[in-house]
């Protein structure tokens, strides 16, 4: 009787002290804001989107979601505000791409030069608990996109010749790879 009485009681202890809280629509959650200084543009355009998206997203998924303010070092300083129930932070936003294949067609006095442009993105998300600031969860999450682009265009005269590049295009392929991390990110924070 006494080991079956044990047994009773860790079936239910066990459980009970493993239960985690997860974010239920209607809950506040500030998005934090990076702390890291991106040498880059590709960085910080990846950084910005990832941000920004992740707190549409989440406000997509019915959550209160905004944006903190402040970085996750700031918020360790100052003490935790009473204005959320969770905090997102984005802890990286590494952004690479390149064009693995092109071709350039000339007609008269223009070129244009079209190129598969490979970009990949990836971030960690960590979710905490904005009254302890506990780390409740973390996602590490990634996202390529490749697309057929134009790379440069070229122009031609008797005296003049110019091209010019256009690398703009590979910033939007970062938008997109980043837009589908902070998707993610959102489903997973939503238990989804």
């Amino acid at each position: 009787m006494k080991r079956l009485m044990f047994l009773l009681a860790s079936a239910i202890a066990i459980p009970a002290f493993s239960f985690v809280a997860t974010p239920k629509p209607g809950d506040r959650i500030g998005v934090l804001r990076m702390g890291a200084r991106f040498e880059y543009r590709s960085e910080r355009i990846v950084a910005a989107t990832v941000q920004n998206d992740l707190r549409d997203e989440l406000q997509d998924l019915g959550f209160n979601a905004f944006d903190a303010g402040v970085t996750y070092d700031q918020l360790m300083r100052s003490g935790p505000p009473n204005d959320a129930d969770y905090y997102v932070e984005v802890l990286s936003g590494d952004a690479a791409g390149r064009p693995v294949g092109g071709v350039g067609a000339g007609i008269g006095n223009v070129a244009v030069e079209v190129g598969v442009v490979v970009s990949h993105v990836a971030a960690q998300v960590r979710l905490y608990d904005a009254r302890t600031l506990n780390a409740v969860d973390t996602y590490d999450l990634e996202k390529s996109s490749t697309a057929v682009l134009p790379t440069g265009i070229g122009i031609a005269g008797r005296s003049l010749w110019a091209a010019v590049v256009l690398p703009f295009v590979q910033y939007g392929q970062y938008r997109v790879a980043a837009h589908e991390v902070a998707h993610q990110a959102a489903l997973r924070i939503g238990g989804r």
